[in-house]
């Protein structure tokens, strides 16, 4: 629900108390229904309630460090955890680092740019790592993971967004966030509701870190089987492309002949048991269909699901660890190909390109668009396609596949470079069995009942069994409970509270 309202008229004090300004923007204001809630400023530690990151300059940015830097967009709204793609977080030089001493369940903050965006630190490998001028590290004396849960809750942007100034080429948010409002329980058992708020954003947070654990195990296992699995007769040798190895490949791109490519493809030719082709392995690579409102002649878009329309798994909502970030909906009369069971879906444009996803349940008329292509086995081996996808997804880790896309904007994976780029180590069946089982893994979840006491130690036990797509399909009925609970609260209303 949208709290955001604009006030029919405002007083002189009001408008001095925004410096005088008459932007109509500047007076907007969030009211919500609750009149239980504190400050920011009032739920942090008065002693010292936030730490200001350092801007050194990216004169002191390098390609190689034993320090690192978190930028502003490593925080983002899909994710809880600090976002390491993307040149998010950079190596720096270690003469500049001024170490913040990072710790396990700190939480960062974006005042800057992407605007009231957070993250929640995980673990303790952040000693070498500083934060930017645009983040601060707050510090809460409340329920820390009840003070994030509220932070990643869209009335927090909301009510930040409406403070700020626009117009800006980068939105600066100052110590403005301080004055949002964070919502409490009005109830008799309010200590115990924010115990379940607690546990059940820590118990998202927990399900997210074990899907990226999962992703770099699946990761390292394939490393780890190509480097064990190498022809000893055949060391890697780097040569200048020659004519018919370019009429071959049909293709000018210089990359394709460069040392990085040739080095680290020699990984994958060099494999003791072979390679094959996609279309080798029995998979067919079909692109998505065009969704242009002239072709379709009627479209309506939806963010929740209404009878008859489609679900679209878009490339752009794929994440790096092969899971949905968001599923959107579109009616239309016309007839769309449909995606089935067991099929992958790859990003093929722009800087989604190579993301790719394995439909492990089947989804009611579910497409893609032109920017995704699916590959589809006739005989449905969900195996197979796991591991065709954790392959393909370790080709775009070593940046291979941003290698042999061609054109701007982030580049084209054309469906004919497939064959031609895309070599399928014949890893044993017992190889591909354990990584298909840390991607797709149903698992019972422990047969005792959770308490608000026992919560986030329940989830934790299941998790160790469950792989990427359960951990998400779970992780996402959390995040819809959280939010239930969270809207209540909002509203002032009673929460039933499990026991």
């Amino acid at each position: 629900m949208n709290y955001l309202r604009v006030p029919k008229e405002i007083s002189l004090s009001d408008i001095r108390a925004k410096d005088d300004s008459f932007s109509p923007g500047m007076y907007r204001c969030v009211i919500i229904p609750t009149n239980t809630f504190k400050r920011v400023k009032d739920l942090l530690n008065p002693n010292q309630p936030f730490d200001k990151g350092i801007e050194p300059g990216s004169v002191w940015y390098m390609k190689r460090s034993s320090h690192y830097f978190i930028r502003t967009k490593a925080l983002q709204d899909y994710s809880y955890l600090l976002y390491p793609k993307g040149e998010a977080i950079i190596p720096i030089n270690p003469k500049v680092f001024l170490d913040p001493v990072l710790h396990d369940s700190d939480i960062l903050m974006a005042k800057d740019s992407n605007v009231g965006e957070c993250a929640i630190i995980d673990g303790d490998h952040w000693k070498n790592h500083m934060f930017s001028g645009g983040v601060v590290r707050l510090r809460p004396v409340c329920d820390r993971y009840y003070f994030f849960s509220y932070l990643k809750h869209s009335l927090f942007k909301t009510q930040l967004m409406a403070m700020t100034a626009r117009g800006a080429t980068i939105t600066h948010a100052k110590t403005l966030w301080l004055d949002c409002i964070i919502p409490f329980p009005n109830q008799g058992n309010a200590d115990r509701v924010i115990r379940y708020v607690s546990a059940l954003m820590e118990a998202i947070v927990g399900k997210e870190k074990t899907i990226r654990e999962r992703d770099a195990e699946i990761i390292r296992i394939i490393n780890e089987e190509l480097e064990i699995g190498q022809k000893n007769n055949s060391p890697f040798s780097y040569s200048y492309p020659t004519l018919h190895e370019i009429r071959k490949q049909g293709r000018l791109d210089a990359v394709i002949y460069d040392r990085e490519y040739k080095h680290k493809i020699h990984r994958i030719l060099n494999y003791k048991h072979g390679t094959e082709t996609p279309t080798q392995m029995g998979f067919t690579v079909i692109p998505g269909p065009s969704l242009e409102i002239k072709i379709l002649g009627t479209r309506i878009d939806s963010y929740v699901p209404k009878p008859g329309f489609y679900t679209l798994i878009l490339p752009t909502n794929i994440s790096e660890y092969g899971t949905m970030s968001l599923i959107q909906y579109l009616g239309t009369s016309k007839k769309l190909p449909l995606l089935k069971q067991g099929d992958i879906v790859f990003g093929e444009a722009g800087f989604q390109k190579g993301r790719s996803i394995v439909l492990v349940d089947s989804y009611d008329r579910c497409t893609t668009n032109a920017h995704g292509l699916y590959a589809r086995r006739s005989d449905a081996d969900l195996t197979n396609s796991i591991f065709f996808r954790c392959i393909f997804n370790w080709y775009r880790d070593m940046r291979l596949i941003d290698i042999v896309a061609v054109g701007g904007s982030g580049g084209h994976l054309s469906p004919v470079y497939f064959d031609d780029f895309i070599h399928i180590p014949r890893f044993p069946d017992q190889k591909r069995a354990v990584i298909a089982q840390l991607y797709h893994n149903p698992s019972p979840p422990p047969q005792d009942t959770p308490t608000v006491d026992t919560f986030v130690d329940w989830h934790q036990r299941w998790n160790v069994d469950l792989g990427i797509w359960e951990l998400d399909r779970e992780m996402k009925a959390l995040q819809h409970t959280l939010a239930d609970v969270q809207e209540q609260i909002i509203e002032g209303k009673t929460v039933a509270v499990p026991v």
